[in-house]
């Protein structure tokens, strides 16, 4: 497995949380721990689902695609 750079995954949750729906964003805050727990595992879903299905690595890599598939469909590809 290669190790992806900090800044490059860092930069890829950036933009996906950004995008999460406020209300797991907001329950990370809850008073409750139940429901902070719950809101956890909402975004950690909410990101593997978001994140899961593209090719990230770092500037290092050997060898990278042509292009790189946007987080945001109608931007089209990056790179």
């Amino acid at each position: 497995m290669i190790r992806i750079d900090d800044d490059t995954l860092s930069r890829h949750l950036e933009v996906a949380i950004s995008g999460a729906a406020p209300a797991i964003l907001d329950g990370l805050a809850d008073t409750d721990r139940c429901r902070r727990h719950t809101a956890t595992a909402d975004l950690a879903r909410y990101l593997t689902e978001r994140l899961g299905c593209f090719y990230i690595q770092g500037e290092d890599a050997i060898m990278r695609p042509a292009g790189h598939p946007s987080l945001f469909a109608d931007l089209g590809p990056l790179g």
